[in-house]
Parts: C-alpha cells; sequence; structure tokens
C-alpha cells in the first residue's frame, strides 16, 4: 500500500453502494446523459457511473503512517 501514502482518492455511494479506492479516468456525454468513469485503485476494475444515479462522491485522504509499519516490523524480531 505504499504507492497509495497519502493518496487523495474517491468515496462514491450509487444505487445503495458504496465504492472506495477511485481515481478519476474520464466523463462522457452520450445522447444527453453524463457518465463518469473511475478505476479502483487496488482491484484496477474500472467502473462507469450515470451521473444522475450517483448519491454522492466525496474526495477521502488515505494517509500512510510510517510509525505503525515500523511498530509492526519491530514486534515481528523478537
Amino acid at each position: 500500500m505504499d504507492n497509495f501514502a497519502n493518496a487523495r482518492l474517491l468515496e462514491l455511494v450509487y444505487d445503495g453502494r458504496t465504492y472506495e479506492f477511485l481515481e478519476f479516468i474520464r466523463i462522457d456525454r452520450i445522447c444527453e446523459i453524463t457518465y463518469i468513469t473511475l478505476k479502483n485503485v487496488i482491484t484496477t476494475e474500472i467502473f462507469t457511473f450515470d451521473e444522475e444515479k450517483i448519491r454522492s462522491i466525496r474526495m477521502k485522504i488515505y494517509p500512510h503512517s510510517k510509525s505503525n509499519s515500523k511498530k509492526r516490523e519491530s514486534s515481528c524480531r523478537k
């Protein structure tokens, strides 16, 4: 998870389901409907959402804490 240190990713609620760890890919407008395409950075899945059906979208910051990883390393060395 080091690659996502202090990552600013999106969390989205769509049709009652929550999607996390998303990064923006693109916006398309087809026949008066706006679609937002996002990618889950962990699973690499690509999702396309109808903008009108998105209930909420927010940016989340996932901080990386080096102190926690050092704590885990030291506890394993006993």
